[in-house]
């Protein structure tokens, strides 16, 4: 893949300024959903239990009491994904506000939680692949809003391709149209890929400064 991403236009490049504005609203929004409904489920459940124990309904207790503890784990789940969300929505807004979507990947490769279906493996990464046969480093991935463990972690028709701003030796971010998934991406072995940031010209250099992407983020 050529190192600067920003040579290769596709026709029907993507408006990285609305989907700046869209990543953020929904990150803000899956924060305070999840938040919420684990809130309910951990803080809520025990008065209607006992509400409902008043009124006769002795069994509704029982079944409370599963519901109070997914809710807890939930809600400190929540809280404790709460940093690293933010650090990835951050570093994809910084990104965006740098870089423009005109690079589209027709193939990936997924290496590492390849095959995961449900929960989220330790490490996800995959190979971006252009339409003319040029491919990036292995890449390390992060969705943005992050997704819940009772989703599959890989976003929906990646495999059919996505659009990608950045520089990959640097980070990019991923995003999938079909599914219109954000994904923050950068090399897997950040030492093994120094050589292609020093050899990046000037003009590289300070865009990915001004991205806040001269350093590993994950």
């Amino acid at each position: 893949m050529p190192d600067n991403t920003q040579g290769t236009h596709t026709p029907g490049a993507l408006d990285a300024a609305a989907l700046r504005q869209k990543l953020t609203k929904r990150a803000w929004w899956a924060g305070i959903r999840n938040t919420v409904i684990y809130g309910l489920m951990a803080f809520a459940t025990p008065g209607l239990g006992q509400a409902a124990k008043h009124a006769g309904m002795s069994w509704v207790p029982i079944v409370g009491g599963p519901i109070i503890f997914v809710g807890i784990l939930g809600f400190l789940a929540s809280l404790y994904s709460i940093p690293l969300g933010v650090t990835i929505t951050g570093s994809c807004r910084k990104t965006l506000a740098q870089y423009s979507f005109d690079t589209f990947c027709p193939q990936i490769t997924k290496v590492d939680g390849a095959e995961a279906t449900r929960g989220r493996p330790k490490n996800m990464t995959l190979t971006l692949h252009t339409a003319d046969g040029q491919e990036s480093p292995l890449m390390r991935i992060n969705p943005a809003p992050r997704r819940g463990p009772w989703h599959n972690p890989w976003p929906k028709g990646v495999e059919d391709g996505l659009y990608i701003a950045g520089d990959p030796p640097f980070g990019a971010v991923g995003y999938v149209p079909s599914s219109g998934v954000f994904l923050f991406m950068q090399p897997a072995d950040w030492d093994a890929t120094a050589p292609d940031r020093r050899q990046a010209d000037h003009s590289r250099t300070t865009k990915a400064q001004q991205a806040e992407l001269t350093h590993k983020i994950i």
